[in-house]
């Protein structure tokens, strides 16, 4: 049983491909940049999160999406600046989230060399809040606990 006519499936894949060349359909990568922010990855700086540093608590962080393959996340919320790479200096970057007993410290480029990707995503409240995406077993290898 036939469903639809050669000349109906002709003009579905015309459809499809002049919305994927007007831009209308994304593709996987500018689909995973959309979710990480508008904004490019960064390559430089440092990177703070609040709270337990386990792949775990990563994967269980509030608003990450975590893959298919159980390990994959993105939208880990963390505070970031390109203004230094010095971990000692991490109290400095603790807008709206300071208060915790425990802080996950990790340069930009640690991070960028396990594959992972952080981009600036700046609230309100907090400019300096950025999104991490990566393995969450390779991102817990860098973004530990400090000091």
């Amino acid at each position: 049983m036939k469903y639809f006519s050669t000349s109906t499936q002709s003009i579905s894949l015309v459809t499809v491909l002049a919305l994927l060349l007007s831009g209308c359909i994304k593709q996987d990568r500018e689909v995973e940049n959309l979710a990480l922010g508008a904004n490019p990855p960064l390559k430089t700086g440092l990177v703070i999160r609040a709270g337990q540093c386990s792949a775990t608590a990563f994967k269980n962080g509030s608003g990450v999406h975590v893959a298919s393959d159980g390990d994959t996340i993105s939208g880990l919320s963390v505070n970031c600046t390109t203004n230094t790479s010095n971990k000692a200096v991490y109290s400095n970057y603790l807008t709206g989230i300071g208060g915790y007993s425990q802080y996950c410290v990790s340069t930009v480029a640690g991070l960028n060399g396990v594959g992972a990707k952080v981009v600036a995503d700046p609230i309100k409240g907090n400019s300096e809040h950025c999104l991490l995406s990566g393995k969450a077993s390779k991102i817990a290898g860098k973004l530990a606990k400090y000091p």
